[in-house]
């Protein structure tokens, strides 16, 4: 058996560096989108799948914002503000417009802000994150019911926040496209 040379071990970890680092870039953003959805990171919301277990008496502001990208709906919601007391569950509808005269399925994507607010801002019901396909001219009104998660107030960069904004973008989906 012919005895590996030093220079021929460098390169061979070399490749087995470069092709590590290879593997770690393929993954980081379902790591990265993963690590999110688990900690409420960059204003990832959570999905909750029971209500708060207590209501407080300390109250907050819930802006809601809509936005089309890309798409041709009209998308809008009920009402843009809500003001509620941490630990309430509550509703809110979207309404979304297919203002083309062909079928187009879109999906949305939301975010939190402030970013501190994602592992509190609790959702049960979302229609985020699922194609949603409407006819032309079609107008179909979405549901989200949520509640801020009273932990918030025992986490430092939380506990002082009086407004959160949670946002949906709804853009054309990719699955429909392939």
């Amino acid at each position: 058996m012919k005895k590996i040379s030093r220079n021929q071990k460098v390169v061979l970890y070399c490749l087995a560096g470069l092709a590590g680092m290879f593997g770690l870039a393929y993954a980081s953003v379902p790591l990265y989108r993963m690590f999110c959805q688990v900690t409420g990171f960059d204003g990832t919301t959570q999905r909750a799948t029971a209500e708060a277990s207590h209501v407080t008496d300390k109250k907050i502001r819930v802006y809601f914002d809509t936005n089309a990208n890309n798409i041709d709906w009209s998308f809008k919601v009920e009402t843009p503000v809500q003001d509620t007391l941490i630990g309430k569950t509550n509703m809110i509808y979207f309404t979304v417009k297919n203002e083309s005269d062909q079928p187009v399925t879109g999906r949305a994507s939301y975010n939190v802000l402030p970013e501190s607010m994602g592992a509190f801002f609790m959702k049960l019901q979302c229609f985020c994150f699922t194609d949603q396909t409407l006819k032309p001219g079609e107008t179909r009104t979405f549901p989200v019911v949520y509640y801020v998660d009273p932990k918030m107030l025992e986490d430092i960069d939380a506990k002082n926040t009086k407004d959160v904004t949670l946002s949906y973008t709804f853009f054309p989906s990719e699955v429909a496209k392939k």
